[in-house]
């Protein structure tokens, strides 16, 4: 099964081309791009084998956490994704805006859907707050951090993502993905 999704942000169009199939081997489903977007069919808080033709072969795991907003006639629908690596971690920060207010037209509302570039990565694991660096929405995962990852309990983690303009975007990551990480960093 091949696929396609594209997500506009500003003037930039990524496309994302992937197959979801299941590693013998493993036992875990397998995704043929790193790529994160929107409409993407993917293996989301489970171990995964990601065999991309750029970045080499690796287990990971995929997350996803949707939530809305609203401020005045503008509602905002938010989109986190992530790919937790041995090397790396990866983000994705979708904001889709709905505009009704500007328009004095009755119905009419503007859409617009747009991504952050996240620099910095907080995630809170008990009690503790751990603040990665990164560049691009790309975080280096260092051993430490693959150790702390590996032997986070089995619980709802919530994270901050502070973009490059100093805007900041709580968010969460669910047990299932944090229980996906022993699988991921427990081999490093």
């Amino acid at each position: 099964m091949k696929g396609c999704a594209s997500i506009g942000i500003g003037l930039l169009s990524v496309l994302a081309m992937g197959t979801i199939g299941v590693d013998t081997a493993l036992g875990l489903p397998t995704v043929k791009s790193i790529a994160l977007g929107a409409n993407r069919n993917l293996p989301w808080s489970e171990p995964a084998q990601i065999d991309d033709p750029f970045e080499g072969s690796f287990v990971g795991v995929f997350d996803r956490h949707i939530f809305f907003g609203r401020f005045l006639n503008t509602s905002a629908r938010i989109e986190i994704q992530s790919l937790w690596g041995p090397e790396s971690i990866r983000v994705l920060s979708i904001v889709r805006d709905r505009n009704c207010l500007s328009h004095s037209v009755r119905g009419f509302c503007s859409d617009f859907t747009n991504a952050r570039n996240i620099i910095t990565l907080l995630m809170k694991i008990d009690g503790e707050i751990f603040e990665v660096t990164g560049q691009n929405s790309q975080f280096p995962v260092t051993p430490e951090l693959a150790t702390t990852l590996q032997t986070t309990p089995e619980e709802e983690i919530a994270i901050r993502l502070i973009t490059d303009s100093g805007e900041v975007i709580d968010s969460e990551l669910g047990k299932d993905t944090v229980r996906a990480w022993k699988t991921v960093y427990g081999s490093l």
